[in-house]
């Protein structure tokens, strides 16, 4: 049975090998201009019916300024618009424009690129035991993080 330093060092060897083949250190994601963060919100309120930044930021556990920041660049570059809601005029609605749309569905597809690629000079059987391993570990985390707050980041 492995000893409890060994299962720590196997954890965060696997989380530095699948973050170096992601290349989510790389100041820019899938080579989008991006930061890992910005990508993330984008996505989100790309998937998000009626988001808002508050949903956002509970969603990705990030710092509501740091948030803020990010959601002012995209309103600067006209990937999103706010819309006050008719129900109560405190919340702002962000959506994508056509631009963050395109923006959205560019970096989609990059990612599904990307993984695509990770996993080509696999056989079907080899692809379906990895994705059955990553369903065992995220089954697993779910279940050991359920009660356990990681602290978000922070600029």
């Amino acid at each position: 049975m492995k000893q409890n330093m060994d299962i720590i060092t196997d954890v965060r060897g696997f989380n530095g090998f699948y973050t170096n083949i992601l290349g989510l250190l790389d100041k820019h994601i899938l080579d989008s201009g991006y930061s890992l963060t910005e990508a993330r919100v984008l996505f989100e309120i790309g998937k998000t019916e009626h988001c808002t930044a508050n949903q956002l930021a509970s969603l990705l556990e990030i710092d509501r300024s740091y948030l803020s920041r990010i959601i002012a660049k995209f309103e600067k570059q006209k990937l999103i618009t706010r819309h006050t809601r008719n129900t109560d005029s405190r919340v702002s609605e962000i959506r994508l424009t056509e631009e963050g749309e395109h923006e959205f569905h560019e970096l989609n597809n990059r990612s599904n690129h990307q993984i695509e690629q990770l996993l080509s000079n696999l056989k079907e059987e080899e692809r379906e035991k990895v994705c059955s391993a990553m369903n065992i570990v995220k089954k697993y985390l779910t279940i050991a993080t359920t009660n356990l707050t990681i602290r978000p980041f922070r600029e």
